[in-house]
């Protein structure tokens, strides 16, 4: 992920591009084996152009995928320098300066001795009046106010 400097322009939504619809389930429809192949970089980072203005101006660019562990501490610059080209495309004018970059790690819920598990996440009461909530992976940006509403529930 990465942070530009303010941005000129006001982009009015988050901005994702085709490669999103590769790597989530909902998408998984038989019209997906159309998409164009990916860009080599994209493909080997398993990249795609997620795109969000910040308060300041400054855009939120991402994001790459890598579900191999132990997971690389490392940033891959070719992917980057892929999704900030399509940010700009899409944009239609050259990028502000990157202010800051980052790789997270996200846990996610799985089922033991399998890759995947039908939980979106892990809750439970871990003290009186203390619940921990974990493992969307990263569905947590997406998911994470229907999730809050359900645990105050």
């Amino acid at each position: 992920m990465l942070q530009t400097a303010p941005f000129a322009g006001t982009l009015a939504t988050a901005v994702a591009d085709g490669d999103s619809l590769r790597y989530y389930p909902a998408y998984d429809v038989p019209s997906r084996d159309a998409l164009p192949a990916q860009a080599r970089a994209a493909a080997a980072a398993r990249a795609q152009l997620l795109m969000v203005q910040r308060l300041d101006g400054g855009l939120t660019i991402g994001d790459t995928h890598d579900y191999g562990e132990p997971f690389p501490f490392d940033v891959d610059e070719d992917a980057y320098d892929h999704l900030c080209s399509r940010a700009e495309a899409l944009l239609g004018a050259p990028l502000p300066r990157v202010r800051r970059r980052w790789a997270g790690v996200y846990s996610e819920v799985v089922q033991p001795g399998t890759a995947s598990s039908s939980a979106l996440y892990h809750r439970s009461q871990v003290a009186p009046g203390v619940i921990l909530v974990t493992g969307p992976g990263g569905r947590g940006m997406t998911c994470s106010p229907a999730i809050a509403e359900e645990t105050f529930e």
